[in-house]
């Protein structure tokens, strides 16, 4: 029931906003999987799924050019962090980059912004960052979520970039994990076994986002990074 509910919840989170599948069902698949191993692919698998239903709701207001980037950048770096989920162990760059994600969200909140010179370096920054914890952790979307938040996308915009990123990065990251035998036989009968309660989530979700206003919907959005930040950071110095 527990598992159900934490996929229920994390998918309705995507649907909304087009992030934060992996911030609620990491911390609540952890106290049954306790192995991030075993749940990063999960969460990969789980967040190809929602991205396909979410961008075909939302595909006209893809802006290709733009996105392109941060997708190449981080199918390059990706690698990197798979490599560090199977031989490195991950709690200093979790903790790090938690951090750095809650400092600068709680800047957004106050309404800074951060003026971006060469929008070309930024887009590699943004995807090289993305791609690393994408690899090692699942977490993909913070550094992207940042990104466009500070560049005032409307939320139209802001979900089918964001998940038109999240999906071709699922797809390549898939492939990965596949290769390096990271996708076994029980993470694709937990996947098989809850895929019900990750459709009906993220409908909910899609239905529910139509109904919020911009600046309601940019609060939603920062505040679940705070969140995603701080349990990045904590839950890394307590394990």
């Amino acid at each position: 029931m527990l598992s159900f509910f934490s996929i229920l919840l994390a998918s309705f989170t995507q649907g909304i906003t087009g992030f934060g599948f992996a911030l609620i069902a990491v911390p609540l698949l952890s106290f049954f999987i306790p192995e991030l191993r075993n749940i990063t692919p999960i969460i990969v698998i789980y967040s190809l799924l929602t991205n396909i239903i979410i961008l075909y709701k939302s595909r006209r207001y893809i802006d290709l050019k733009k996105v392109i980037y941060l997708v190449i950048f981080a199918i390059i770096a990706t690698p990197i962090g798979t490599y560090m989920l199977i031989y490195v162990n991950v709690t200093v760059l979790k903790i790090i980059i938690g951090l750095v994600i809650t400092i600068t969200a709680f800047a957004m909140l106050k309404n800074f912004k951060i003026k971006l010179k060469n929008k070309k370096i930024s887009y590699g920054i943004v995807g090289i960052l993305s791609g690393i914890l994408n690899g090692s952790t699942g977490l993909s979307g913070p550094p992207i979520v940042l990104f466009l938040t500070n560049q005032n996308v409307d939320k139209n915009a802001f979900r089918a970039n964001l998940t038109f990123f999240g999906l071709a990065t699922n797809i390549f990251t898939i492939i990965l994990f596949y290769l390096e035998g990271i996708i076994n036989i029980s993470v694709i009968h937990f996947t098989l076994l809850y895929f019900p309660a990750l459709i009906i989530g993220v409908l909910i979700g899609i239905v529910v986002s139509t109904k919020i206003n911009e600046r309601i919907f940019r609060n939603i959005t920062i505040y679940l990074i705070i969140l995603l930040g701080l349990y990045a950071s904590i839950s890394s110095i307590f394990k």
